[in-house]
């Protein structure tokens, strides 16, 4: 099993790229970069926040390069999981292993927690697999 833990502690930052501070799905960028060697789409004139207008841009953009995902049922080290947070909110995270994800939010550093915990469980909107 591949261990994640060097990753644990980057604090959230929303324009950020690296270990020094990035976003949820930024996060995932840096892993897959440095672990797998596959630079992911970067959005660099998306600011991610939740406002309306940040997450229309969001989508617009997942919609143009959803070909390169595949959602799955179950879940792999290093598929993304997407998870809903409100409405209109998603968050998303990096599986690590059967149960558990790498993740960073608002307000917290990254860190890894359960997906099948109360807090998530009932939230997940599907694990995704990269297959460019």
């Amino acid at each position: 099993m591949d261990n994640f833990d060097s990753y644990i502690g980057i604090p959230f930052d929303t324009k950020g790229k690296t270990r020094q501070g990035c976003d949820c799905y930024r996060l995932i960028c840096l892993v897959y970069k440095d672990r797998l060697g596959i630079e992911l789409p970067d959005y660099p004139d998306v600011e991610i926040n939740e406002t309306v207008e940040s997450l229309l841009k969001i989508t617009r953009l997942m919609k143009h390069n959803r070909d390169n995902w595949l959602k799955v049922e179950k879940p792999e080290p290093f598929d993304v999981i997407l998870i809903r947070t409100g409405s209109m909110l998603y968050h998303s995270g990096l599986v690590i292993d059967k149960y558990r994800m790498l993740h960073i939010d608002r307000g917290i550093n990254s860190t890894i927690e359960r997906f099948d915990s109360l807090m998530w469980k009932d939230k997940i909107e599907g694990f995704y697999r990269y297959a460019k």
